[in-house]
């Protein structure tokens, strides 16, 4: 049962307390320090020639040099804290919080009025979760500026970070007093009541937002979203139809509403009010596409497929321009395993939005598990065109060339791919894979081998290469011991994957080793989820070696109705004899 609290869910991404995002600020000094002050006119113009290049090299990303020349800086005055400020920023830049602390609690001990140390140094010390100390920073800059509204209330909610809700309430108090009610400070206040067990005080903040902004209707969903969650049903109601009152076209109290008669099991009723919510044009489509991918998702009373392509096909009518609806459609039929359909909306979707890398990627694969080659290709080529810096669109470009059997094609796709995957192991290992399969496929042996060893080196946990690896050794019937440890390393790693134990079991069968490969092959069977022709036949190969040749027979027959295509089938049935196929 979902109790997602919309309005709650609004209020605190609108409205909640955070504290401010200084960027990275450059402060020359505005004054001479105690040291700087005693050096002669030259010494100061050098410093400030000095300062001027740090911050040069700094912006130009050289983060060592602008150290260096801040450090010389610092040479010259001690109490420079202006270039304390810079080095500070400079450590803060490559995530070293710890050294930008300690230089900014020096600058801010030299300069204790200057916000910019102030602000930075408490967005530091709440990254290293030292929340007491931030709070009590803001409470100095609170003290240097009077008339702001806004550090008290960072003050407050640090405290409230660092579990001092007392404190952090009183904090609260103190800015009501002097400013009256807001909702900042109301919504501080509902919260930390809710934190310290005091629902009746929570619901009188928001009661008085309530009595001071009558006609703002987000305070009545709030107040409906919070006796929702207490159970209290008839009172959440009243407050849902009295912003129904206010703004009869508000469509997040329609979902407020949908989730209200969910909470009450009136399925009905809640699918009804989701409609309208749909419906509304005056809601965005983000809140709709949230709406729906929540409920779609949910495991207990999901709205049904049907109920799906309706809200959907709705979005699909109001929003033509957006590909989002449309997205959404692809996905609803890819749960549907209708691929084909799904494919033909990601087609609406990449012309209507070609610039979305993620979109492309998702035709592509699905033109993948559809095995239409050609299309593969083409796609793959329309992508390259937008996303010429992506390897995986010419590694999918390259497998459909590898099954269409264009092999030079595949050679100077993968090249391309290579040249972009900057030294990815992951993306290399898809490199060499195509490689060592296309050289298969051509039967230049050793070339394919030497790939698929360097596979193994730079990526040991791309299986399915090194489950292609031990297979075609085995077929030769060449260095059987690799090929034992490659595929029982993979079986190890994927136990219930019957290709993988399928071709274990053939290396065993190879070797010679018959009982072994039975287990195996029967186990590769017991987790086959489709019917598996050459799984059956290779299971009657082993039957016959261990003198089962009735059964051999039995399987071979199976295989064969289930539509085998070896050549050499019909001569085993027939003679009751094994034969190596062509391909060993």
């Amino acid at each position: 049962m979902i109790k997602k609290l919309i309005w709650i869910a609004f209020l605190i991404t609108m409205f909640s307390c955070k504290t401010p995002q200084p960027s990275v600020v450059s402060v020359v000094p505005e004054k001479e320090s105690r040291s700087l002050s005693m050096l002669t006119d030259e010494q100061k113009q050098q410093f400030q020639y000095l300062f001027i290049e740090g911050i040069k090299q700094r912006t130009l990303g050289n983060s060592e040099e602008a150290i260096k020349i801040f450090s010389r800086c610092l040479e010259m005055d001690p109490y420079s804290s202006a270039s304390l400020f810079e080095i500070a920023n400079i450590h803060l830049l490559k995530g070293d919080y710890q050294s930008a602390m300690m230089m900014l609690e020096k600058a801010v001990s030299l300069d204790s009025k200057n916000q910019y140390y102030q602000i930075l140094l408490a967005k530091i010390y709440q990254q290293n979760k030292l929340f007491e100390k931030a709070a009590d920073t803001f409470g100095s800059l609170a003290l240097l500026n009077p008339d702001n509204k806004e550090y008290p209330l960072f003050r407050a909610e640090m405290f409230n970070m660092a579990g001092k809700a007392d404190i952090a309430l009183a904090c609260y108090n103190e800015q009501e007093k002097k400013w009256g009610i807001t909702e900042q400070i109301a919504l501080g206040k509902q919260s930390l009541y809710f934190k310290l067990g005091k629902k009746e005080e929570a619901y009188r903040e928001i009661e008085n937002l309530i009595s001071r902004y009558k006609d703002e209707t987000k305070y009545y969903g709030l107040l409906a979203d919070m006796y929702l969650a207490d159970s209290i049903m008839d009172k959440s109601l009243e407050y849902y139809n009295k912003v129904l009152q206010l703004k009869p076209d508000d469509g997040f109290v329609q979902f407020s509403l949908s989730n209200y008669y969910r909470v009450a099991e009136e399925y009905s009723l809640s699918y009804d009010h989701l409609l309208k919510g749909f419906i509304n044009s005056n809601l965005e489509l983000e809140p709709k596409i949230q709406m729906y991918m929540l409920l779609a998702q949910v495991e207990e009373h999901p709205i049904t497929t049907e109920q799906q392509l309706e809200l959907i096909n709705i979005l699909i009518d109001q929003y033509v321009d957006d590909e989002r609806p449309r997205a959404l459609l692809a996905e609803y039929f890819l749960n549907k395993k209708l691929n084909k359909e799904a494919r033909e909306q990601l087609r609406l979707v990449v012309e209507i939005n070609k610039g979305n890398y993620a979109y492309w990627e998702r035709l592509l694969f699905i033109d993948n598990d559809l095995s239409d080659w050609k299309a593969l290709s083409e796609d793959s080529r329309k992508a390259i065109a937008y996303f010429p810096d992506q390897p995986i669109l010419y590694i999918l470009d390259a497998v459909a060339m590898l099954q269409l059997g264009n092999y030079q094609e595949v050679f100077a796709l993968l090249d391309s791919a290579e040249s972009n995957a900057t030294n990815n192991n992951q993306v290399l290992s898809q490199v060499y894979t195509y490689r060592a399969e296309a050289y298969y496929k051509q039967k230049k042996f050793d070339e394919a081998y030497n790939w698929f060893d360097k596979v193994v080196k730079i990526d040991p946990q791309n299986y399915l290469a090194m489950n292609n690896y031990a297979y075609y050794l085995s077929l030769k019937s060449i260095k059987l011991d690799v090929a034992e440890k490659l595929s029982s390393t993979v079986v190890q790693n994927n136990p219930n994957n019957a290709t993988y134990l399928d071709t274990y079991a053939w290396v065993l069968f190879k070797k010679k080793d018959y009982q072994l490969a039975k287990f195996y092959m029967e186990s590769a069977l017991s987790n086959s989820t489709e019917n598996n022709p050459v799984l059956e036949e290779h299971y009657g190969d082993i039957l016959f070696f261990l003198n089962e040749k009735d059964k051999a027979v039995q399987q071979w027959k199976k295989s064969l109705k289930m539509g085998n295509p070896s050549k050499i089938l019909n001569e085993k049935i027939k003679s009751i004899k094994y034969f190596e196929s062509s391909d060993e």
